[in-house]
């Protein structure tokens, strides 16, 4: 193409916003209709308010649904059976003027569907309204993208499916990269290191942060090559392997680990998946069972060594009533202590099981406690008891044995550890919604660590202490008093002695007659 008068004329035609009107030479027709004819791309001129093919090329006949049927003369709906969307938009391009693309329009093709986009310039021809159009068949383009979202839209399907079984899993579960570097983690692995106050990705690294000490079942300290990840990213698969934990913030833990290497195509280690399972709890019962089994195999141990002495005593001197009758004497004794040791061990049993069952009815303190104390004479050095009861106490709805159970361990356990000469007091005053029974020793005193721990099972405070029993008085005592709805605490310093408060709450009105 060249300029001319023709061009000037277009070129003020655009500069008044006129739709361009060329007129070329007989040559110049004849280049451009061959252009027209030979180019690859789908060409087309429609024309009219009706969009009617005035001229098509052969690609744009191939592209159509009857190639063998010429297009010129029909309008654009007869040739395309396009969406009316993509319809409005030629219908709008050659009423409005500007340039319109219509991308992967929809067309269907014997049963199935094609896509083509278009691209509409208007322009006049024989002095109406046309659109010079460019079509390209992109189906192979939309199939394509089509299976790459259905194959992201499987992918990010699966990683949320793997991630749901990966944060269900009971265990912790961490992946690793080949330097070790933490990828994936669950919640449950990220629970095992809130105390510790480090940040997952930190605690998980491997190697191990300086803040965390790994300790073997043997109780050995952990080599960092040793430890199960560390031997997964070389190639190993460990299985169970049992480590003691001690983060330096935080409590410790015993864990059970198992490791394994994940692999490349190429058969290379490509980083490393554990499993962290808490067996802390597991590790605590054991301890518990290993302290259960010396703790009876001593305390019982003790009083039946005393009947096996008494009793080949009483053999060796059978005639002489002083020695039998000390003798006889020393021997219910021990066997006392023991039956109280395995009816503390039923009690304990019972009572975690939920399968004590109590039999509560009124109860009058002001006569039951001064009797109860009467009744321990003998058993007990209760000489020493000072028992302060106030008048007009209200009634308390107990289990009468189970309640006479609280009040005796607790004098029981005042007499045990404060020294003989000290006085020991039983106090039963009124208290808010209730009563109140307080039992003060001035022995040695319970170390404030100790106090916190002082009703947990088989627990013996440390110190000046004498430990005698199964630890289990003062731990059946706090479940008696719980059962009843009330509550128990202490108050005690060293060197001063303790005091342990008991509150039940009182009977209502209408609750039968006293017992």
């Amino acid at each position: 193409m060249h300029g001319g008068p023709g061009s000037a004329r277009s070129a003020e035609a655009g500069a008044r916003g006129e739709v361009n009107v060329i007129t070329f030479g007989d040559d110049e027709r004849e280049l451009l209709h061959a252009v027209f004819d030979a180019s690859a791309v789908g060409l087309a001129l429609v024309a009219g308010e009706d969009l009617r093919y005035v001229k098509v090329n052969p690609a744009y006949r191939a592209l159509t649904a009857a190639p063998e049927v010429d297009p010129v003369g029909r309008t654009f709906a007869e040739v395309w059976s396009v969406p009316a969307a993509c319809l409005r938009d030629l219908e709008r391009a050659a009423s409005t003027g500007g340039v319109t693309r219509i991308e992967d329009c929809p067309v269907p093709f014997g049963g199935g569907t094609r896509w083509f986009s278009y691209h509409a310039r208007p322009l006049r021809y024989a002095g109406q309204p046309a659109l010079l159009l460019e079509v390209t068949e992109t189906t192979s383009f939309v199939l394509a993208r089509q299976s790459a979202e259905a194959g992201l839209d499987h992918a990010l399907r699966r990683a949320a499916e793997l991630d749901a079984v990966i944060d269900a899993i009971a265990d912790g579960f961490v992946l690793y990269g080949p330097g070790g570097k933490v990828l994936r983690y669950n919640l449950p692995a990220a629970r095992m290191v809130e105390a510790s106050g480090l940040d997952p990705h930190d605690a998980f690294a491997m190697p191990s942060p300086a803040a965390v000490a790994f300790t073997s079942a043997d109780g050995r300290p952990l080599a960092p090559e040793d430890g199960p990840v560390t031997r997964a990213l070389a190639g190993e698969t460990v299985v169970g392997a049992h480590l003691h934990v001690a983060p330096a913030v935080g409590e410790d833990h015993w864990i059970v680990v198992s490791a394994a290497p994940v692999r490349g195509t190429d058969g290379r280690v490509a980083g490393a998946v554990a499993t962290f399972s808490d067996e802390t709890a597991m590790h605590v019962l054991e301890e518990a069972r290993d302290d259960l089994v010396r703790m009876i195999s001593h305390d019982l141990r003790t009083p039946l060594n005393a009947v096996y002495t008494q009793a080949h005593l009483l053999r060796r001197a059978p005639h002489d009533p002083s020695k039998v009758t000390d003798r006889a004497r020393s021997i219910v004794r021990s066997c006392e202590r023991m039956s109280a040791m395995i009816h503390d061990l039923v009690d304990t049993t019972l009572l975690e099981a939920g399968q004590l069952h109590l039999s509560p009815v009124p109860i009058e303190l002001e006569a039951l406690v001064p009797e109860l104390i009467e009744r321990l004479r003998g058993g007990l050095d209760v000489d020493r008891v000072a028992v302060a009861v106030a008048p007009d106490l209200p009634r308390v709805s107990a289990d009468p044995p189970r309640l006479e159970r609280i009040v005796t361990n607790l004098v029981s356990n005042a007499l045990k550890y404060s020294p003989g000469q000290t006085p020991v007091t039983l106090e039963v005053v009124a208290d808010a919604g209730g009563v109140r029974i307080a039992v003060s020793d001035r022995g040695v005193g319970i170390a404030p660590e100790d106090q916190a721990h002082l009703f947990e099972r088989y627990f013996r405070a440390r110190g000046s202490r004498r430990p005698e029993g199964l630890g289990l008085g003062l731990y059946i005592t706090r479940l008696l008093v719980e059962a009843h709805q009330g509550r128990i605490e202490v108050e005690s310093a060293l060197g001063r002695g303790s005091t342990f408060r008991v509150f039940l709450p009182a009977a209502p009105p209408e609750s039968a007659s006293p017992a």
